[in-house]
């Protein structure tokens, strides 16, 4: 997904985790020695510590989806407090011992959820249900899942919510390299591509001889600025019509960056009045992203005000007779939607695995961000998706 900063440039907020994780640990490790070199009171006033021995700190467990991290500025608080010994030597000294590790757990803290819920990648290992049509039989259950990239994430499961059964054995490809999805030897999946503006000219006819099926078409969206100011997408109008004249089936999204309930129903407003009464096969979809690069309006939104932001965009929409679902990458899902509130809306995946093993249930999966296919000149978004949504 494509997004604007406040001067119009064409930024991406689903980036290389890997190499994001590369800069982070640099950075920590220049951290770590500035750290060490300056706490050799604390190390010396342990007489029977070994010279070779050394702080040791173990990156935080990710919070659970009903508890939301603490920030960086409240663990600093927290050391601030704890380091506070007042005119008693014998008191500083076990602060100073220890203060290298929190600081150093703080800083992964915030690196863990800068590329945790910033990039859509997680690869998750739970077991499978049994059942394809598996829900949770009870709210307060823990289920923890191992992820490859933020470890243990424990989850309470919500009843109701519908589980993901998706496997991986039934994607199959075709001679093009175009995925498809069967269930008991029947194909269900379609291939879709998500474009704006910066997709420029775009052959519709040769994505539908391509094998594309639908199109989800960017409305607009919000500088993530300060003044958050919301903007058009300069080829809507043209790709709708065209996309219309070659038979494909249509959506579109809405680039979000509200931090209030206000603003949501601003932009759910927008893309109504953006369509003008125009048919939409597919969804609408509320498209809210972290923003990797510098800071950001929505740096501080919570996963409580995440969700009842969405709630309200997709229900307006709704309201205004179109569909709705709810774009969202792995972790994000996982660690900020809450499903007590979710588990009834439709969700977009964005997940550049092999294959997503999300826990919870999706209907469209974004599974490659820079993929390519006849009609579009250069990198695409593709897309799976698992409902038919113009029946």
């Amino acid at each position: 997904m494509a997004y604007l900063d406040d001067n119009n440039n064409n930024l991406y907020t689903q980036g290389d985790p890997l190499e994001e994780l590369d800069r982070e640990l640099a950075e920590l490790r220049a951290t770590l020695e500035e750290l060490d070199g300056t706490a050799p009171d604390a190390q010396a006033s342990d007489d029977n510590a070994s010279k070779e021995e050394k702080p040791v700190s173990q990156e935080p467990d990710p919070p659970s989806k009903k508890q939301e991290p603490e920030t960086t500025e409240e663990i600093g608080e927290d050391m601030k407090q704890k380091s506070s010994g007042g005119n008693n030597p014998a008191a500083k000294k076990p602060s100073d011992k220890h203060r290298v590790p929190v600081i150093i757990a703080a800083i992964l803290l915030s690196a863990a959820l800068i590329i945790g819920v910033g990039f859509g990648v997680s690869r998750l290992t739970s077991p499978r249900p049994s059942d394809e049509n598996a829900v949770p039989t009870s709210s307060g259950e823990i289920v923890t899942i191992n992820d490859s990239e933020m470890g243990n994430i424990e989850l309470q499961t919500v009843k109701g919510a519908q589980i993901n059964t998706y496997t991986a054995e039934g994607l199959q490809y075709d001679e093009k390299g175009n995925p498809s999805y069967y269930e008991d030897g029947k194909k269900i999946s379609h291939l879709g591509v998500d474009l704006s503006e910066f997709q420029g000219d775009v052959d519709f006819a040769a994505l539908k001889d391509a094998g594309v099926e639908f199109v989800m078409l960017r409305l607009g969206g919000r500088y993530y600025g300060d003044d958050g100011g919301l903007y058009e997408d300069k080829n809507f109008d043209t790709y709708y019509e065209n996309a219309q004249a070659a038979g494909l089936k249509i959506g579109a999204y809405f680039f979000s960056q509200a931090n209030c309930i206000a603003d949501a129903v601003q932009e759910a407003d927008y893309s109504v009045g953006r369509l003008n009464g125009r048919k939409l096969d597919y969804p609408i979809a509320f498209d809210w992203e972290n923003i990797a690069e510098g800071s950001a309006r929505t740096d501080h939104v919570t996963g409580d005000e995440l969700t009842r932001m969405a709630e309200t965009f997709c229900d307006t929409v709704t309201e205004a007779g179109y569909k709705a679902i709810v774009y969202s990458n792995t972790s994000q899902m996982l660690i900020m939607y809450d499903f007590e509130t979710m588990k009834d809306y439709d969700f977009w995946l964005a997940d550049y695995r092999e294959f997503p093993t999300m826990y919870y249930k999706f209907d469209m999966w974004q599974y490659s961000k820079d993929g390519a296919i006849d009609g579009v000149e250069g990198a695409v978004d593709l897309n799976l998706s698992f409902t038919d949504f113009s029946e």
